[in-house]
Order: structure tokens, then C-alpha cells, then sequence
């Protein structure tokens, strides 16, 4: 357990509490407690939580609490109130966002960032946040892209009592670096884990009742896993879509999936038009103020795509979504060079630089014109100090590679990747993340280097297991490039960039083919020609994507004031 290293200002009240009886929270009254929850697991029984918070006394220590709440299973948010106190807090991998403020009239909590900043009316850009999201679509550690608004990282809370500072305390940290690793056997360690998968996907099943269970199945093994070991377990009721340009490996290799499974399976057809009237819907712009934390870009996935299963009947109205977030990540697929490899001398400094170095080289490309010496010092200056508040030491040189991955996991996957359940709130659905349960949290942090590199664990264990008979003969992630058309000109415009060497032909690519190959097609945000004349480096439609949401807020490409750069 740490305390936050920057106090909060003391205040007169509690707090306030501004969070809105929708997208999935509710509302109840117990035990001298106003509570507000959303998520599943305990929180699903709020009379009975209430009680359990009452019980702590006035919240009691902090310690308490953290027990307390690190005992709780399922994803979630809490917001309660008693009669002096207020309390916000959110689970092990932050699924579901809570903001918080201070204000001359005392302390504000709100479910939605960007709301709260407009009440409060805040301009000021934090401009290393700011950067930070230019560069690779989320803010580092605390940061929010406007100074004054508090965002609650994975595993924490913020207490506020009435005449004293707030208090926010996380009460839980991911720490594959962890030195107290048991020993490593593969063979135990895949049947331990195969009977771990299969249990917290028996308890979503359970969990969902007779509701549909709708997962976007894609070539990979993450939604596959889900779908196949629910078949594995005797379930039914699951019903699975795929999108992307017609042709696409992504929904050949799903369909062979869910036809071998026995689950029904439609596929919705994308291409550029079809997300260029999304991106100019009003359910965008909606979706986008939503979902807006101000940590980072709204994750975008598959909302048009199931509204559009929606108008045709496919998915019922209390159907409960469920992707593969983030099987790969936990499992060891993020571990990139060199942090795939043991260091092999260097101080503890050096190798916190290296870490450092291999975080910046890896996420914070998404425009080469913003690579710069200067704002890689800054980059890496702030993911220094993110390592040193978690308490991230480096000890023995073989878990160096958890330090890495424990600062992939706060920032870019519970920041961007786990908004895509935003999606199923905005269009009125529960969702579930059984690849996030606490179970696996807890299983893959203390698998060592040589069960993650390469998803070595988790691969074997599925193909050893062979779930639906659908790991064998259904290849894994086989690319091939859509559409049609653009095969013979991609070829010509390779053949005459031979000479020029790969890089030369990869940037070619990027600016001119990449747009209309792209299998989600999410640079149509912005025109072809902008995307053809640009030469700021775009790496893929993340960077346009980005670029726009900081247009929104008045921000260039860079990061900076628009006008000021």
C-alpha cells in the first residue's frame, strides 16, 4: 500500500458527488450510506456492500480498507458518502474511470472527466500530459491532460473527511518484477493454468445466466480462448460477429472458429465510407464525450459494427459483451526487445534506463516529426519517476522485464485499451473482462521471463488443451492484405522502392497504401489527401485518431496549444 507522494488540499466537506444514474451505475441507500456502484461481482448486492463499508467504521484505517477492498471480486467502481466522509474507488485495473476535483466549494467526484472539467471550467494544459498523448495516445502515471482533475489510477481509492487533506492510496499494484517468483515448471504450470482459465470462465458463464454472451471473435487467441473454452464447459447461449473488409483474414479464420464451436456468427462489412459516416455521427461525438477521461484517446473498437447487429436483431437487448482484453498483454505478448532478454551487467540506474528507453521506443511513435531528442528526455524522465512511485526496484536482473510490462499495464492498457467497454455502456449492454479476473492478475504476475517470452505458457497450454477442437488447424493471425485492388499497385510501388531500402518503402506505405488497407479503418477520420500531403510520420490511424481528439481540445498534433507551436 503507498500513499500518493503529492497531497491533496484539505477540504470543508466531504465531497459532492456528481455521478449519473446511467451507462450502468446504480443508486441506493443503506446503513447510513449513499452508495453508487457499476461493474459486477460484489458490487452487483449494493445494500450488502453498504453494510460491509459501514461496518469499517467511518471507513476506518486505511489499511482496513485496503483489505477490504482488495477482497472484492469482479470489476467496478465505488462511490459511497456517510455523513462526514466520501469515498471513490475503483478496481484492480481501473475498468471502470472515476474523476475527482477540488473546488472553493470542497471536493468533487464525477464518473465522467470531461464533464467535470466543464462544470469547473479548467484550461490549463498540463503539457507533459499533453505531449505524452501526442506521442502515444495516453498520459503517463497520475497525469491528466488538464491540471486540476484527478483521474484514480488501477487499484486505488481517494478518501475524503470533512476538515482533512484527501487521502488516495493504492491498494493494489501489478508487480510481475516481484523477486518471490516459485520455481518455474512448464507442465504444472500450464495445467495449473488451463484449470485457472476455465474456472473464471465458468463463473462469467454463471455469472450472465441466461443471457446472451456476445464476443467479437477475431484470428487471434484471446477471443478465441473465450469462446472455445465456454463450448469446452458445455455453454450455449454465445453468439460471435467479426468486421473489417470483406475478405479479411481476421473474419475467415473467425467464422471457421465459431461454425467448428457450433455459435452462431454474422460479420459486419467496414470499409472506409462506412467508418467516414461514423466518424460524422452524432453517436461519435456523443460517444467521445463519454468516454473522454482525459487520460487518453477513447479506445475505438466496435461501435458502429454493433449497432449495427443491433438494428438487425442479432444482439438482444440484455445480451452482456465480452472481448479479449488483454490476453496477449498478460500473457507475455508486450515483452519486446530487449527486455525479452536478461540484462547482462549494468547498475540498477542503467537498467531503469533501459527500461525506460525500450517503453519510449516502443509507444511513443505515433508520429515520427515528434521523435525528437528533447521529447524523448521528457518521456523518459516521466516514466522514471512513474517506475520509482510504484516502488518498482530493479533486484534481480532476470524480473527487470515486469518492470516493463507493470508500466504498459497502468498506462497504456488501463488507460486506452480497457475504454473499449465504454462502447457497451454508451449502447446499453454489460460487459465482462475475464482475461482481467483477479485470479489471473495473480497467476500470470508470478510467472517468470521464460513463461512469458513469447507467450510461451499461455500458447502451449492452448494448443495442448485444444478447447473445441479449434487450436490445431485454425491458423493464428495469418495476415494477408485487403482490399483486392490494391495488391498490384502495393506491388509496383514496393518493386520500384527496392533500391531505397525497407525503411524507405515502410514510410511509402504508411502514407499512401496503409489508409485504405487498414482492416479497421480508423485514418478515415481524417481525408485521404491530409493523410497523403502530411509529413509529420503518421505510424497507423491511432496517430489520426489522436491528432483529432486533441483538436477537440484545442490542441495541435503536437500536443500543443493549437496556433502556439
Amino acid at each position: 500500500m503507498q500513499v500518493m507522494a503529492k497531497p491533496l488540499a484539505p477540504v470543508l466537506d466531504a465531497a459532492s458527488i456528481d455521478v449519473r444514474e446511467e451507462f450502468g451505475w446504480k443508486h441506493t441507500r443503506a446503513a447510513g450510506i449513499e452508495l453508487w456502484t457499476k461493474g459486477y461481482g460484489r458490487v452487483a448486492d449494493p445494500k450488502r456492500l453498504a453494510r460491509d463499508l459501514g461496518a469499517l467504521g467511518v471507513i476506518g484505517s486505511g489499511r482496513r480498507l485496503s483489505q477490504f477492498l482488495l477482497g472484492l471480486d469482479g470489476h467496478f467502481a465505488i462511490v459511497a458518502r456517510g455523513r462526514d466522509w466520501a469515498l471513490a474507488a475503483v478496481d484492480r485495473v481501473r475498468s471502470i474511470p472515476l474523476a475527482f476535483a477540488e473546488s472553493r466549494d470542497g471536493a468533487i467526484i464525477d464518473d465522467q472527466a470531461e464533464c467535470l472539467r466543464g462544470r469547473l471550467g479548467l484550461d490549463d494544459i498540463d503539457d507533459d500530459a499533453a505531449l505524452a498523448l501526442a506521442m502515444a495516445g495516453y498520459t503517463i502515471d497520475t497525469a491528466t491532460l488538464y491540471r486540476g482533475i484527478e483521474q484514480l489510477g488501477p487499484g486505488e481509492f481517494v478518501l475524503f473527511r470533512n476538515g482533512e487533506a484527501a487521502r488516495r492510496e493504492r491498494y493494489y499494484t501489478y508487480r510481475p518484477w516481484r523477486a518471490d517468483k516459485p520455481s518455474h515448471d512448464a507442465g504444472k504450470a500450464g495445467k495449473a493454468l488451463a484449470e485457472t482459465t476455465l474456472a473464471i470462465i465458468d463463473k462469467m458463464m454463471k455469472g450472465i445466466g441466461d443471457r446472451q454472451l456476445v464476443v467479437p471473435l477475431s484470428a487471434g487467441r484471446d477471443s478465441r480462448l473465450i469462446v472455445s473454452a465456454a463450448r469446452h464447459l458445455g455453454y450455449d447461449n454465445v453468439l460471435t460477429f467479426a468486421y473489417g473488409r470483406k475478405g479479411n483474414h481476421e473474419a475467415a479464420a473467425s467464422r471457421a472458429i465459431a461454425e467448428r464451436l457450433g455459435y452462431p456468427w454474422r460479420f459486419v462489412a467496414t470499409d472506409t465510407a462506412f467508418m467516414r459516416r461514423h466518424y460524422a455521427s452524432e453517436d461519435w461525438r456523443l460517444y467521445n464525450r463519454f468516454a473522454d477521461t482525459l487520460q487518453s484517446v477513447p479506445f475505438v473498437q466496435d461501435l458502429p459494427q454493433i449497432q449495427a447487429l443491433k438494428r438487425e436483431g442479432y444482439i438482444s437487448g440484455d445480451a452482456v459483451l465480452c472481448n479479449g482484453n488483454s490476453g496477449d498483454f498478460i500473457s507475455g505478448a508486450h515483452i519486446v526487445p530487449p527486455m525479452d532478454e536478461v540484462p547482462g551487467s549494468g547498475t540498477k540506474r542503467d537498467r531503469i534506463e533501459r527500461i525506460a528507453k525500450a517503453l519510449y521506443t516502443k509507444h511513443f511513435s505515433l508520429w515520427s516529426a515528434l521523435r525528437s531528442d528533447a521529447n524523448e528526455e521528457r518521456i523518459r524522465a516521466l516514466l522514471r519517476a512513474s517506475i520509482a512511485r510504484a516502488g518498482a526496484r530493479p533486484e534481480a536482473p532476470e524480473n527487470d522485464y515486469g518492470i516493463y510490462e507493470y508500466a504498459e499495464f497502468q498506462d497504456r492498457q488501463c488507460k486506452f485499451v480497457i475504454t473499449g467497454q465504454r462502447i457497451y455502456e454508451y449502447l446499453g449492454h454489460e460487459w465482462r473482462l475475464p482475461l482481467w479476473d483477479n485470479a489471473y492478475l495473480d497467476f500470470f504476475e508470478a510467472v517468470p521471463l521464460e513463461g512469458k517470452r513469447g507467450q510461451a505458457l499461455y500458447a502451449r497450454m492452448l494448443e495442448e488443451e485444444n478447447w473445441g477442437g479449434v487450436w490445431h488447424d485454425v491458423p493464428v493471425n495469418r495476415k494477408t492484405i485487403r482490399p483486392a485492388w490494391i495488391r498490384p499497385l502495393r506491388f509496383l510501388a514496393k518493386a520500384a522502392h527496392a533500391p531505397l531500402g525497407r525503411d524507405s518503402w515502410h514510410r511509402f506505405e504508411r502514407r499512401y497504401f496503409q489508409y485504405w488497407m487498414e482492416s479497421g479503418c480508423h485514418s478515415s477520420i481524417s481525408p485521404y489527401l491530409q493523410v497523403a500531403r502530411s509529413r509529420d510520420g503518421a505510424r497507423h490511424g491511432i496517430s489520426w485518431l489522436t491528432r483529432a481528439y486533441l483538436g477537440r481540445h484545442g490542441l495541435g498534433f503536437d500536443g500543443a496549444v493549437a496556433g502556439n507551436a
